[in-house]
C-alpha cells in the first residue's frame, strides 16, 4: 500500500518536472530575426552612399560575440527596482558598442548604455551600465571591467 502511495505521488509530481523543460538545461528559444515582405523589400532601394561603414574580420567577430554572449546571454533578461531601467537595459538598441583589437590575440571589447535612446531624462546617471571585456586569440575572457 505504502510502494502505491509512493508510486502515485511520484505520477502527480512528473508532470511539474516537465514544465521545466530544457529550461533547466540552459536551453533557450532562438528567436528568428523578422523579415519584411518581398512586396515591401522590392521597394528599398540599395544605398549610394553610406554614412559610416564597419568591418570586422574573423577572429574579431569571434571574440565580440563572446563578449557579447557574456554580457547579453540569450533568453536572460535584466531585473530590477526601475521598471524604465529594465525596459532599458533588456535592448540591445541602448548599448554602444567599442571593439579595440590590440594585437592578433587581444581584443578589448566595451559595452556602455546611451541612456538617451531610452527616452530617460538628460543627465540620469547609472553605475555600472555597462563592461569592458579582455578577450584572447582563442576566445576565452580574460577580465571583465
Amino acid at each position: 500500500m505504502r510502494m502505491r502511495r509512493l508510486a502515485l505521488a511520484f505520477l502527480a509530481m512528473a508532470p511539474s518536472a516537465l514544465t521545466q523543460g530544457c529550461g533547466f538545461f540552459g536551453y533557450y528559444k532562438y528567436q528568428r530575426p523578422e523579415r519584411l515582405p518581398p512586396e515591401v523589400g522590392e521597394r528599398i532601394r540599395d544605398p549610394q552612399t553610406f554614412v559610416t561603414s564597419l568591418r570586422m574580420d574573423g577572429p574579431t567577430l569571434a571574440a565580440f560575440q563572446v563578449a557579447l554572449t557574456d554580457f547579453m546571454p540569450p533568453g536572460q533578461k535584466a531585473t530590477g527596482n526601475d521598471e524604465r531601467l529594465v525596459a532599458c537595459f533588456n535592448r540591445s538598441d541602448a548599448f554602444d558598442v567599442r571593439i579595440d583589437k590590440a594585437s592578433d590575440d587581444l581584443y578589448v571589447i566595451s559595452f556602455s548604455a546611451n541612456l538617451d535612446r531610452c527616452g530617460l531624462p538628460p543627465g540620469s546617471i547609472v553605475l555600472d551600465a555597462g563592461a569592458t571585456y579582455l578577450i584572447d586569440g582563442q576566445g576565452r575572457i580574460l577580465d571583465i571591467r
